[in-house]
């Protein structure tokens, strides 16, 4: 889908140059910072995190992935080859087996990276000859919970003669957490490499092995390695390029129920798109974060529109999802606000698979029962 700027967002694909007060995400407790809340408009706060500890498992990361190379519904284009984990699950080992058995190449673009068995499977492929090429956030916050830092890992990764560049300085922050195996495959995720989010965060990782999408994380990341623009044009929800729209429009899709795990939200785009659904009887569920509520305005919005918001605890919710009539489902790591959607370099997927689907909602149905109303 074409970028559409229906809030006077229409950002330059190589970034923009301006943080229009954008704020971090992301961080871990003791992985660079957890959460505040970083609130705006459309014209801009970014993304913020954070991991708690406490323990337990979440739900399953089984399931299965379609061998197409995806399908369209609504006027979206969505991919089918796909799988999905839930953490807290399996401590990210999916993630870190893939990379300890890549085969020629690991390219990563990360917002935050700290993860000891992550940064450790990296030089492990670099020792071995293949193609390892990362590229980190570099500005974080300098004050608060968001405050953050991957100097200490650039400079481990460096000496160790991986080649690790920061991310370029045209995005308020890079804020994306993907990891491209061999070429052929691509994790896109809503989870840090650190060591806390995947075992106290509420997290979706998914595995994209439709070829279309993995050609064009690729394309993103060259580009972005390059420090050159570029436009994406395929399936993937991107920022700054196509994130609004293909959001917008997915809850534009709702007939019944658009259920969402969110971080953040403050992007009046996305505040009236839910207010439109709800007026047309769409029953919209949201669990959010304890710490990271959605912005005054957009909350005034959402609950006198007849939205149902529960505060959920038991993991910090980390996750940046939606589930639309428990048949199609977005994951990435987009957050609901205005600097995300629109200074950030963002990635995420939107799927109609339905194994993949129902873990999705399974999982936001839960959390918003085990949740309080806020």
């Amino acid at each position: 889908m074409g970028l559409i700027a229906l809030l006077g967002v229409a950002m330059a694909c190589g970034g923009s140059t301006g943080s229009s007060g954008a704020s971090g995400d992301d961080g871990g407790a003791g992985d660079g910072g957890s959460s505040s809340g970083s609130s705006g408009s459309s014209s801009g706060s970014g993304s913020s995190s954070g991991a708690r500890s406490d323990g337990g498992s979440g739900s399953s990361s089984g399931g299965s992935s379609s061998s197409s190379s995806g399908g369209s519904s609504g006027g979206l284009a969505m991919t089918s080859a796909v799988t999905i984990t839930v953490e807290p699950s399996d401590d990210a080992q999916g993630l870190i087996t893939s990379i300890q058995n890549a085969k020629t190449s690991v390219h990563m673009e990360m917002y935050l990276l700290s993860n000891s068995k992550v940064i450790d499977a990296l030089i492990s492929q670099h020792q071995a000859g293949h193609d390892v090429k990362v590229i980190l956030n570099q500005n974080f916050p300098t004050t608060g919970s968001d405050s953050g830092s991957n100097s200490s890992v650039y400079t481990q990764l460096q000496n160790a003669g991986v080649a690790v560049i920061w991310a370029p300085a045209g995005f308020t922050y890079t804020h994306e957490k993907g990891v491209i195996i061999d070429g052929t495959s691509a994790w896109i995720m809503t989870m840090n490499a650190t060591e806390s989010s995947p075992s106290s965060n509420r997290e979706y990782l998914a595995l994209d092995t439709d070829p279309a999408d993995v050609a064009e994380i690729e394309a993103i990341f060259q580009h972005d390695y390059a420090n050159q623009g570029y436009h994406a044009s395929g399936k993937l929800v991107v920022s700054p390029d196509n994130s609004r729209a293909e959001l917008t429009t997915l809850i534009g899709m709702a007939k019944s129920t658009i259920d969402m795990e969110a971080e953040e939200l403050s992007d009046s785009g996305i505040v009236s798109a839910l207010v439109t659904a709800a007026g047309q009887g769409v029953t919209v569920h949201i669990v959010v974060a304890d710490s990271t509520t959605p912005s005054a305005t957009a909350l005034t919005s959402l609950k006198g529109a007849g939205v149902k918001l529960n505060v959920f605890s038991k993991y910090y919710v980390h996750a940046k999802s939606m589930v639309v009539d428990g048949k199609y489902a977005y994951v990435g790591s987009v957050n609901y606000t205005g600097g995300s959607i629109g200074y950030n370099r963002e990635v995420g997927i939107i799927t109609a698979t339905a194994s993949e689907v129902q873990k999705v909602e399974s999982t936001t149905t839960s959390d918003f029962a085990a949740g309080s109303p806020l």
